[in-house]
């Protein structure tokens, strides 16, 4: 039989099944966890499936349920008006119960569901032509990940195998090697060397990113500023938020690029596809970068920087500040009914019980005492209040600045910025003062955070005078009696006593009979 036509798909042609799939068309492509990105590869698996047939043709690996409906609702986009069904295995009694009534041609969903479907009966192997990895880095970083074996050792062996991954290593190479022999490959050129981009990241869902860029246009109030989607829907978005903030008509405006980059700051919306792409948009002018991605894409971002920073962007508003506060207030109330004797209050407040809830009762006391707070000074913002300074290990080199370092705090700690004194950034760590009060519940949720992508670190800060010494002893001074008990000095110089008081102790001896002096 003569071998069938050239695909756009990049694989080995062998011999030609009747459902159109070629057997030994296993491929691996390089690329960010993206499924616009991943449009053609995907595009050109659902152009051999079959309508008529009524089984699962396609099987789609991902890390998890939620991976499972992104990748569901990315094929059903591709599909348009083509009769292929679609079907995201979240939860197996759901999936197993349609699977039962009517097969759907593409299934997606995480190996250990996909396992389950195929145990019960409910997924029916043999019509299976071909495995997609998406993405294979998420997938083996899960505990699902076990299961992958048994998965495929139930699936026909001569269904193609397409891997996508974020990156490869030794380790992924193996398992290529196990899962898609033979594989053909679609890796991206190296970019060259000193290309590397710094990017500050704010890590969202795909369908929280809108959003997300409001908050971020919000926030950061830029004058002007570009936006890069692909998909003509999310370009309409960004603009349509732009105008709803009040933005003019080209203070917001989506970046091409195939045009030369401005200053103005970039927010990625979606992941560039190639090195070369993300390099034109960021151009030579030092524009700032901003990419609002999924927490299983910053792998690839990673690899589109070249080995650049990333940095995790804090967007702090005005209703988070709100929280800290309100968090504050509830750790004053817990450990006042921790430790306090509060029997004449309770004897007080007990005849309202009749009438109210109690809970109704602490709102409005609190009510009262947010009434009369400002005619109080409180007592964290008086110059007198003790504070306390901590060492936290992040600083200029990590491009910490002091206000997110405050942020950080706010943010982690529920504290109002009120009870935050002075912050040292310094060269390799920074010195933050707290109140006292507060100190030991900031180094608690300090510890483990991130700042600039440097997990934080964060404990009492003594000093210098205050600090143990290092050696069992502190050194003693120099004592001329005890010379003698010494040992000589080392070998290849004078002892350093010595070196520094030249001739100090010849002096002091006393002098010497010398003989007459021969000559020979």
């Amino acid at each position: 039989m003569p071998p069938g036509p050239r695909t756009e798909f990049p694989v080995e042609v062998d011999v030609k099944e009747p459902s159109g799939v070629t057997r030994g068309q296993n491929a691996v492509h390089v690329m960010p966890m993206d499924w616009s990105t991943a449009s053609s590869v995907v595009a050109a698996l659902l152009d051999r499936i079959d309508p008529s047939r009524a089984e699962t043709q396609l099987i789609v690996l991902t890390s998890d349920g939620e991976g499972a409906t992104t990748a569901s609702n990315a094929i059903v986009s591709l599909v348009g008006d083509r009769d292929i069904s679609v079907l995201p295995a979240t939860a197996s009694p759901r999936a197993s119960r349609l699977l039962r009534s009517a097969p759907a041609h593409v299934v997606s969903g995480a190996p250990a569901d996909l396992v389950s479907l195929l145990q019960s009966s409910a997924l029916k192997p043999q019509g299976v032509r071909a495995v997609l990895f998406a993405w294979l880095d998420p997938i083996l970083g899960t505990p699902d990940a076990a299961s992958l074996e048994n998965l495929l050792s139930e699936l026909p062996k001569e269904g193609a195998r397409v891997v996508l991954a974020g990156e490869l290593n030794a380790a992924y190479e193996t398992l290529i090697e196990r899962y898609a022999r033979r594989a053909r490959r679609a890796v991206e050129t190296p970019a060259e060397p000193g290309a590397s981009l710094s990017v500050e990241y704010v890590t969202t869902t795909p369908a929280a990113r809108v959003e997300m860029l409001r908050r971020v246009l919000d926030v950061m109030d830029f004058p002007r500023a570009e936006i890069f989607a692909r998909s003509q829907a999310l370009r309409d978005e960004a603009l349509r938020v732009g105008r709803a903030l009040g933005y003019a008509k080209h203070a917001v405006a989506l970046a091409d690029p195939a045009a030369e980059a401005g200053t103005d700051p970039l927010i990625l919306l979606e992941l560039p596809t190639t090195k070369e792409e993300i390099r034109a948009l960021a151009g030579t002018k030092g524009r700032k970068l901003y990419a609002l991605v999924p927490p299983s894409q910053l792998g690839s971002l990673r690899a589109l920087t070249s080995g650049g920073t990333l940095s995790p962007l804090t967007l702090l508003e005005a209703t988070e500040r709100a929280r800290g506060k309100d968090a504050a207030v509830r750790g004053a109330i817990r450990e006042t009914l921790s430790s306090g004797d509060l029997h004449r209050e309770l004897l007080t407040l007990e005849p309202l019980l009749a009438e109210f809830d109690g809970i109704e009762i602490a709102a409005a006391t609190l009510r009262m005492l947010e009434q009369q707070r400002p005619s109080r000074p409180a007592a964290a913002t008086t110059p007198s209040a003790p504070m306390q300074k901590l060492f936290v290990n992040v600083g200029e080199r990590d491009g910490a600045r002091a206000q997110e370092i405050i942020a950080l705090i706010t943010s982690e700690a529920g504290i109002p910025g009120s009870q935050v004194g002075r912050i040292e950034v310094r060269d390799t760590h920074s010195i933050v003062e707290v109140a006292e009060a507060a100190a030991q519940l900031v180094v608690g949720k300090l510890t483990g955070a991130a700042l600039r992508g440097r997990k934080v670190q964060a404990r009492m800060d003594q000093p210098r005078d205050a600090r143990a010494p290092r050696g069992e002893r502190s050194p003693r001074p120099f004592d001329k009696s005890d010379r003698g008990a010494r040992r000589g000095p080392p070998q290849g110089g004078a002892r350093r006593n010595d070196r520094e008081r030249p001739n100090r102790d010849r002096n002091d001896r006393p002098g010497r009979p010398r003989g007459p002096r021969h000559e020979t």
